[in-house]
């Protein structure tokens, strides 16, 4: 079955670009809060890969919530089928970051700011096109739903818990120290 909200090419790159943009001032909330910790608990608080991730899935996760606002309107898209593209885009973003820095600075040994930068959009945009292929072709039941529901919220809080106590793991460690 195909569903009328999936996203076109040009929407993906308005996403993404929208995206990106709150990305990177996400990046800085944290210290421009005073670090204040609530806002800490949902932006980067150091320049660990961990913490970067955050801007890859709380503003995503916020997004997703607005842009069904907007589009249930319109849209003949079921809630199960929204949730389950909502949840296979956050773990993708991420894990997307995660793959690609490891393979350019570990295989390649490039360190630069302008990639880390353009990864986030390189990554929404991932994330967009294959949530954009469930939102047309999925039909999700509510088990498929409930799962996408129970790793969301698993998500939020390794997030928040892992703010606070963070592992002794390389992809935790504040690079700058």
């Amino acid at each position: 079955m195909r569903n009328t909200c999936a996203f076109t090419t040009i929407r993906i790159f308005i996403y993404t670009l929208m995206l990106g943009i709150v990305a990177f001032f996400s990046h800085f909330a944290y210290e421009l809060s005073g670090m204040n910790p609530i806002v800490g608990l949902f932006n980067p608080v150091n320049e660990s890969v961990w913490e970067h991730l955050k801007f890859m899935f709380f503003p995503f996760l916020l997004w997703w919530i607005a842009i069904y606002k907007i589009n249930n309107i319109k849209c003949k898209t079921t809630l199960n089928t929204w949730i389950v593209s909502a949840s296979i885009s956050l773990v993708a973003a991420p894990v997307s970051v995660v793959l690609l820095f490891y393979s350019y600075t570990g295989a390649f040994g490039i360190e630069s700011v302008f990639v880390d930068m353009l990864l986030a959009f390189i990554c929404y945009f991932i994330a967009l096109s294959i949530a954009s292929h469930f939102l047309k072709y999925s039909t999700p039941d509510k088990w498929a739903t409930f799962i996408a529901v129970i790793i969301i919220v698993i998500i939020f809080f390794l997030f928040v818990v892992f703010t606070i106590n963070p592992p002794e793991l390389p992809i935790f460690y504040d690079n700058n120290n």
